[in-house]
């Protein structure tokens, strides 16, 4: 490999390598391996070739895809910028590519696949102190955590014994997401209670865990098996589009995209969990739910493509009042009534009436159940009683839009 690039790793195996180009300034080059096999394909939509593949401004969407955001990305140029020369994306790179999301790894030439720290989820959940514990996390694992947002988040490795010896990697197991409380109140539980309704709602779900204090989620990797990580792929790169573009899109497309990349004995069951999330997100009023918070799953780039299972649901609505949907839905970012979400579930992803109409009410049960979900955690946790009002009133707003109104209000048992 060149000295201005880096190599990718595929499934532990190399790929290729990432250059920045000597004649063009501002492009870069990815070139597969020679010998690279076709199980390790960087990406759908990246299929091998001995032709370089070209990216100009930065580099490619599938390897842009988990650079930090937000909170990470400031805390990671603050402690590398001024020793890491020409600071670009690529840098970035260099810098979290030996943990990220999904199953590419980056490495420059020569150097081994670095072993992630571990950290003590169960310590993280119990911990009921005063002192910012996420700032700590910030600073250990800055640097291990490939994962994009602009909520402040990392990457960690528990130190489950149990866990670990399963395990036949040695990368991170869990993301811990933290907020600012001072701009998102209780942002934390908002997320918890969201993914609940997605798991009551009978939809693929990663696996959530609220801290005792409520500051901190800690989220199941999504992408993990016992002996590797699975391919992950977001919306942004499958409609080869660069983060910055999360919000230039409809559902339409996205369900175009399902029906080209997710393999065939999948596409039934991925459009209807497909359909239900972007209920799920009309009813919770979730007006985050863009290119980049969807996206497919895989063990091999020829077969076995899905849909991934939900991994960041929340409701933004408490604290944008007059949100609108993240991508258009029938030529509009307002939130749909019933009939335009049934029309979409129809034209858009294929499905049957009796299928849409059953997964909408299988979507409002979900939400109802997290509405209760949040009226029973108050009765053990009091100073949470005003916030689980704020949200469930915005709940019971969703639920009576996506009924048209109709319903049997869902809070006949909270004193909001």
């Amino acid at each position: 490999m060149q000295k201005n690039g880096i190599s990718v790793f595929a499934s532990g195996a190399l790929a290729g390598d990432i250059i920045r180009s000597d004649v063009e300034e501002d492009m870069f080059l990815f070139i597969y391996d020679r010998d690279c096999q076709t199980n390790c394909a960087v990406s759908l939509t990246m299929p091998i070739t001995r032709d370089p593949y070209d990216s100009t401004g930065t580099i490619h969407p599938i390897f842009e895809m988990n650079l930090p955001e937000g909170a990470l990305r400031e805390k990671l140029e603050r402690m590398f910028s001024k020793v890491v020369p020409n600071f670009d994306a690529l840098s970035f790179l260099q810098l979290i590519g030996k943990s990220q999301i999904g199953r590419l790894r980056y490495t420059q030439a020569g150097a081994e696949l670095e072993e992630v720290p571990t950290q003590s989820v169960n310590d993280l959940l119990a911990y009921d102190g005063t002192e910012d514990l996420f700032n700590d996390l910030l600073a250990r694992f800055a640097q291990y955590s490939g994962i994009s947002g602009m909520q402040p988040k990392v990457l960690i490795r528990d130190d489950n014994e149990r866990l670990l010896n399963r395990l036949t990697h040695r990368g991170a197991t869990h993301i811990v997401k933290s907020f600012d409380p001072r701009e998102y109140a209780e942002l934390a539980a908002n997320e918890f209670f969201c993914m609940e309704a997605s798991r009551h709602a009978g939809l693929p779900t990663a696996a959530v865990q609220l801290s005792e204090n409520r500051t901190m989620l800690v989220v199941e990797r999504f992408d993990l098996t016992d002996k590797t990580y699975l391919g992950f792929e977001d919306f942004c790169v499958l409609s080869g589009m660069r983060s910055t573009g999360r919000y230039d899109s409809s559902y339409e497309n996205v369900a175009k995209r399902i029906k080209q990349y997710v393999s065939p004995e999948h596409h039934a069951n991925s459009m209807s969990h497909y359909f239900g999330a972007v209920v799920l997100a009309c009813a919770i009023r979730n007006g985050d739910a863009h290119l980049k918070n969807f996206g497919v799953l895989y063990s091999h780039p020829d077969s076995d493509v899905r849909l991934a299972p939900v991994y960041d649901m929340l409701s933004t609505k408490p604290y944008q009042r007059r949100d609108v949907l993240a991508l258009e839905l029938n030529g509009s970012k307002q939130y749909p009534s019933r009939q335009e979400l049934i029309q979409f579930g129809r034209h858009a992803c294929g499905l049957s009436r009796a299928s849409v109409n059953s997964v909408i009410d299988q979507v409002l049960h979900g939400v109802t159940q997290s509405i209760h979900d949040m009226d029973a955690f108050t009765q053990s946790h009091p100073d949470f009683e005003l916030p689980m009002k704020h949200f469930c009133a915005v709940f019971q707003e969703g639920i009576e839009s996506v009924t048209d109104g109709t319903s049997v209000s869902a809070l006949r048992s909270v004193s909001l």
